[in-house]
């Protein structure tokens, strides 16, 4: 698989319901996801007697790859591929068959044991039996049985540019204190164990288990190690565990199993450890466990997925993914305190779960508010349009911006791939019949096509200049919070029997008929229209209209663009069709088009070496079809002053997109007092 993250984007975002519908096929139909559902009547029998007692036991429930949404990375071809996991640890059945499929690398002096090969199992298994956190990781085994050998485990890590190097162990009796810390690193051996840490940690994240004593009140000695040495700060996490009540992907509640954070809650992290992993009596055994020795490679090899899938990130803003993307909305988290992850943006955590439970589909989402900058420095929202294509443009502006790659930066400076094309709102074509048809209907209307084509219906003053009489119309619509106004005069010839209608308009574009394009000025309209009424016999017409506008496209994200609409109508109508004084009309017409006009847009798109680059856009703003109307209308009096009418509608292209059908009808009266 690519690691791009435009790869991840294109599965989270523009195609989350078949991603979640993946996730969800994988827990239920894949035997490896449903090994780790906890076997039913297992709990943590706290009191030790023997048997379970609510409000003091734990039970042992649900999953811990769907509690921290480990699936939905599975789903979206993630894997931690190209990654590198470190573990300092008892033992490990390097031959077992969770491993089979990984590059292992071992230090010195390494035992065969249980602990390790379960743990490990958890972060990069991968088999016929079960699915660890990052299946497709590389991984290194080192021994805990000595400070040498710890040193020498996170000096392979730091060689080998691990992602995280996993220490689900702890030092019996060990709190964070001077005493404890002298104890440790006070000597030659434990110097340089500290030495190697330190050097791990400039580009590593080192993780370490806290204790599984629910009654300890003090924090352990490793797990709260930046308390005593501040830099190690931003490259630790320390792991407890619980479990969690979840509703969908929430976390609701939760029962703590191990002890709480206590002094490393500013980077600490919950997950449920309750899995099924490998053991070391062969090399396919398999059994159930639970703690906080196997919560923290669950944390390990979520870093291991960030890493595939954010791979110009640093391991440290990693970290940061999985502390600001933890669960801590649910009954139960007592905020104590915030850590202030990046400027401006900070992050709750309680002494009791830290910032909360690991939600790798939450990191792998854009978290906090996503922008997008523009060449000029410009920085936009990403929860808003780019544009609203105008009405006159159908799905033009989305069809050109179609696969471009638009990258956007969230709170966090991880970048995310956007299908440009979402990002352009389309604005609905204006109902098939207005309010004011149904007290028209059947009418005679000659002004159908002239300026309300392209400003729409405005209030008429007759106004005589000389000899010759013009019709002006006043034009008002509020859009985008504001008046836009639009001025027509229209003037009628009798060609002795015809009649010839001539008019012209000009102002702001009142219908929505051009894009508005985040940054640009109102577009204005410049219109002509043409009309002509010819009888055929006493009862009969045919009316011909047509109406043309220029008009102008300006934004701040590209080149303004010149815009040449049409619109047109051909009716035919009788009168006394089926009874005396009725009207029967039909009419094919096409509503207001872009015909011509091209704008471009300059983005930030990923580029063929999967970098970033500013580019120009071009965008061609005609549709590709046209929308193409039919309607049908009937009168018929039905008093001397009254009188019903009926019309039908049917537009294919409707709303100038390819493809897309409409019919409406409309009944009106009409009456006259």
């Amino acid at each position: 698989m690519e690691t791009d993250s435009a790869i991840l984007l294109a599965s989270f975002l523009d195609s989350l319901d078949s991603v979640r519908s993946r996730a969800t096929q994988l827990l239920s139909n894949d035997a490896r996801y449903r090994l780790q559902t906890a076997p039913s009547g297992r709990y943590v029998d706290h009191n030790r007697n023997g048997r379970y007692d609510s409000g003091a036991d734990v039970r042992l429930v649900g999953n811990p790859i769907e509690h921290a949404g480990i699936h939905y990375a599975h789903a979206a071809g993630l894997t931690g591929a190209g990654q590198t996991i470190a573990f300092s640890d008892s033992g490990f059945r390097v031959g077992h068959d969770a491993f089979d499929t990984a590059s292992v690398s071992t230090g010195t002096g390494l035992d065969i044991e249980d602990h390790g090969t379960f743990v490990a199992s958890i972060a990069g298994g991968n088999s016929d039996d079960m699915i660890g956190v990052a299946p497709g990781a590389d991984l290194i085994f080192g021994s805990f049985d000595s400070l040498s050998q710890l040193a020498e485990t996170a000096n392979m890590a730091r060689t080998a540019n691990a992602v995280a190097l996993n220490n689900s162990w702890g030092y019996s009796g060990m709190h964070i204190n001077s005493a404890d810390y002298n104890t440790i690193f006070g000597s030659s051996a434990g110097a340089n164990y500290l030495a190697a840490l330190r050097n791990y940690a400039r580009d590593g994240i080192v993780v370490f288990a806290a204790s599984n004593d629910h009654t300890e009140t003090s924090a352990g000695l490793l797990a709260a190690l930046p308390q005593l040495e501040p830099s190690l700060e931003q490259s630790w996490l320390a792991v407890v565990n619980g479990v969690p009540v979840v509703s969908g992907d929430d976390v609701v509640s939760a029962e703590r199993v191990s002890s709480a954070c206590l002094e490393a809650a500013a980077w600490c992290i919950a997950a449920n450890g309750s899995w099924t992993g490998a053991t070391a009596s062969s090399d396919s055994s398999y059994s159930f466990g639970t703690g906080t020795s196997y919560a923290a490679p669950t944390v390990s090899g979520a870093l291991a997925l960030l890493a595939e899938a954010f791979p110009t990130m640093t391991n440290q803003e990693l970290r940061i993914r999985l502390l600001a993307s933890a669960d801590n909305d649910f009954t139960g988290f007592s905020q104590d305190g915030t850590v202030e992850l990046v400027p401006g943006f900070e992050h709750a955590y309680s002494e009791e779960w830290g910032h909360g439970f690991l939600d790798v589909a939450a990191a792998l989402l854009p978290i906090g508010r996503p922008t997008i900058t523009t060449a000029n420095g410009t920085v936009l929202d990403a929860d808003q349009p780019l544009a609203i294509a105008g009405a006159a443009s159908g799905d033009a502006v989305a069809r050109a911006l179609s696969n471009v790659e638009l990258v956007s930066q969230d709170a966090l400076s991880a970048s995310f791939v956007i299908d440009a094309s979402q990002m352009i709102a389309q604005r609905p074509a204006a109902p098939m019949f207005q309010p004011a048809d149904a007290v028209n209907i059947g009418r005679d209307q000659e002004t159908s096509f002239g300026a309300a084509t392209f400003f729409g219906e405005g209030p008429g003053i007759p106004l005589q200049i000389s000899d010759a009489a013009y019709d002006v119309s006043l034009f008002r619509a509020r859009s985008g919070g504001s008046d836009r106004f639009g001025l027509g005069l229209r003037r009628s010839f009798d060609l002795g029997g015809a009649s010839l209608h001539l008019g012209g308009a000009v102002g702001q574009d009142t219908l929505g008929l051009l894009s508005d394009w985040n940054g640009g000025t109102d577009a204005s309209l410049m219109s002509m229209d043409v009309g002509l009424t010819a009888p055929i016999s006493d009862n009969t017409q045919l009316r011909f209209a047509m109406g043309y506008a220029l008009g102008q496209e300006d934004s701040a994200l590209g080149q303004s663009a010149d815009v040449l609409l049409n619109g047109g109508a051909v009716t035919f109508a009788q009168r006394h069709a089926l009874s005396h004084n009725d009207r029967f009309s039909v009419s094919l017409a096409m509503p207001a088009a872009v015909t011509s006009g091209t704008t471009s847009v300059v983005l930030p798109v990923t580029n063929s070496l999967g970098g970033v680059s500013h580019e120009s856009v071009p965008i061609d703003l005609a549709p590709s079809d046209r929308e193409v109307r039919l309607t049908l209308s009937y009168e018929r009096p039905f008093s001397e002053r009254s009188s019903w009418g009926v019309s039908l509608a049917h537009a294919i292209n409707r709303g100038h997109i390819p493809g897309a059908r409409e019919t409406a009808v409309m009944f009106g009266l009409r009456t006259r007092f």
